[in-house]
Formats: structure tokens, sequence, C-alpha cells
């Protein structure tokens, strides 16, 4: 963690479950460099990682 404040974030992946393949949260980047998960219900450990694609 950085000594800057966190402003604004904005999601650089999803968090899918490897099993269902479900969303099951957002990574979000902060202007201060930190990542943080934001899980939609609870914390899984069996998970994989996809880029957001930017909209056209």
């Amino acid at each position: 963690m950085t000594p800057q404040p966190r402003l604004t974030g904005k999601p650089i992946m999803r968090i899918l479950c490897q099993k269902t393949n479900t969303l099951v949260g957002y990574l979000y980047q902060w202007n201060n460099g930190d990542v943080q998960p934001a899980w939609l219900n609870e914390a899984l450990a069996e998970v994989r990682y996809e880029p957001m694609v930017d909209a056209a």
C-alpha cells in the first residue's frame, strides 16, 4: 500500500470462478497504483482473472 490516498479506481480485470466460470468480482486499480479485489458476494480461493475488454 502506498502513502498516497486512494481517490479514484477503475476495474482492470474480471474475477471468475475457476470451477463454474461465473463472474465473482472485479479487480480494481487505484490512482496511487494499489490493486484491490471487489467481490460480488464472498471471496473465493479458486479464481482466474480475465482482462476487461474496452468498448469499441
